[in-house]
This record gives C-alpha cells, sequence and structure tokens, in this order.
C-alpha cells in the first residue's frame, strides 16, 4: 500500500467508528470523577495558565474539549471529518470553543514553534510513521512546550491476553457492542505500534525525536474508573499498561 492508500483507509476506519466511538469505555468520558481525573492529570505539566493547545488525532474531541473547558485556546486535528463532526456538536452543545482542522498527524498544517502543548491520546499505535509524527510535534511546539501522551499496550503476543482479546471482541460483535472501523490485517502489518505503546519504547522514541524531561505517570487507575460502564464481557480483557507521558520542547 502507498502511503496515500493506507492513510485513505485509515480515515475511512474512523468515519465508520465515529458514530458509536463516545459509547465505549475508555473512548468517551462516563462519570464526573472520570473528568476530574483526566483534568487533574493534564494540568499537572503545563507550562502556564492559559495556553495554546494543539490536540492531535483528536477524535471526537474529549481531550481537546477538556482543555477547552479548562479556559485554553484548542486546536483539534483529526484525518476524519466524521470524528471532528461529533466534537463539534459537543463543542455547540456544551458552550465551548474550539478550532478543528483535517489534517495528518505526520505532516501538520502549522508553522515551527505555534503551540505551547500538543496532547494526543490513543494515537501512536494507528500511525504507519510514529517517528515522522513526533518530529513535528516537536517542530511546531514552542521552546519550553509540553507534550502529553496518553498511550498504553492494548495488547501484546501473550497467549493468554490474545485469548481473552478474542474472547472478548468476539462477544462484543454478538451484543452489537463493537464501535466498527477495526483495521484489517493487511493495515495493521504497517503499523509498529499495533497492540500499543509498550512505555520504554515511547520513551526512546521522544526523545530521538528530540524533547527532553520526559516523565511517565501511571494511569492504571482511569482505566480501573471505567470498568463499571463497560459491558461484563469487556472487563476480563483490559489494558496491561496505561500511561501517560509529558515531555518537553
Amino acid at each position: 500500500m502507498t502511503d496515500q492508500e493506507i492513510k485513505g483507509a485509515i480515515r475511512r476506519s474512523w468515519d465508520l467508528s465515529s458514530a458509536r466511538y463516545d459509547s465505549c469505555p475508555g473512548h468517551g468520558i462516563g462519570t464526573e470523577d472520570e473528568k476530574n481525573a483526566w483534568k487533574l492529570e493534564l494540568t499537572r505539566d503545563l507550562p502556564g495558565p492559559r495556553q495554546r493547545v494543539l490536540d492531535i488525532g483528536c477524535g471526537t474531541g474529549v481531550m481537546g474539549l477538556l482543555f477547552a473547558e479548562m479556559g485554553h485556546q484548542v486546536t483539534g486535528l483529526d484525518l476524519s471529518e466524521a470524528m471532528m463532526a461529533k466534537a463539534r456538536e459537543k463543542a455547540f452543545i456544551h458552550n465551548l470553543s474550539i478550532d478543528l482542522i483535517a489534517g495528518d498527524a505526520e505532516h501538520l498544517p502549522f508553522s515551527d514553534g505555534s503551540f505551547d502543548v500538543v496532547i494526543n491520546r490513543h494515537l501512536l499505535w494507528t500511525l504507519p510513521h510514529p517517528d515522522m509524527a513526533l518530529e513535528e510535534w516537536h517542530r511546531i511546539l514552542k521552546k519550553g512546550g509540553v507534550a502529553l501522551i496518553i498511550d498504553g499496550v492494548w495488547k501484546d503476543r501473550s497467549f493468554l491476553i490474545r485469548a481473552k482479546r478474542l474472547l472478548s471482541d468476539g462477544l462484543a460483535r454478538t451484543f452489537g457492542h463493537t464501535h466498527g472501523g477495526h483495521y484489517d490485517k493487511e493495515l495493521r502489518r504497517l503499523l509498529p505500534y499495533d497492540g500499543g505503546v509498550p512505555e520504554e519504547a515511547m520513551v526512546s522514541e521522544v526523545e530521538h525525536a528530540g524533547f527532553t524531561g520526559t516523565c511517565c505517570r501511571d494511569i492504571m487507575y482511569i482505566q480501573k474508573m471505567q470498568k463499571p460502564q463497560q459491558p461484563w464481557f469487556q472487563r476480563f480483557a483490559p489494558g496491561k499498561t496505561y500511561y501517560i507521558l509529558a515531555a518537553t520542547k
């Protein structure tokens, strides 16, 4: 597949996911307690009180709209117009301001030093060239700006985790709880971090892109907060790790 074909397949996948994306625990935010936990984690490493924030791979705007709610100036970027349509709806309903732009996380349409903060959640595993993306994120940050990357490992090659995931995904399809948009096997083979990014690999990638002061925090407690919102057949196949990484330009 050419790069254009890869990006087209990724876009179609998330367009398909848009209708039900927020209804899946771990994608949307289910409770006020979870929202407050996210706000706490997102504000710990900010360089100042009112920041220009870029939410890369913003999807339905879950993280970006939290920043907007906290008074920051937010731009969201995503390949999928259908996902961003959901973000626009939520912004209108909650009277929040966010600029939404169609674009590629690996080729950002912004000049050097345009933002104070870049944020992304569950994104790097979806990219064919995560190293290119991180270099771009470093480029568009101001000196002293901060990258906040939320990621983890959802699947590994161990027999137990694979078995649990296969069973959970099969039951989800049976009960109609999938959000759609699953990548096919051909596309997954082209993704270096299909299944999630181990913490040590993320630190290495971030530092190679030129970031410093890297700090990782475990946020599995947020995943546990999401568990009561999940159908029973999804509760026994949790992610293996979940973390937020902060790094400085």
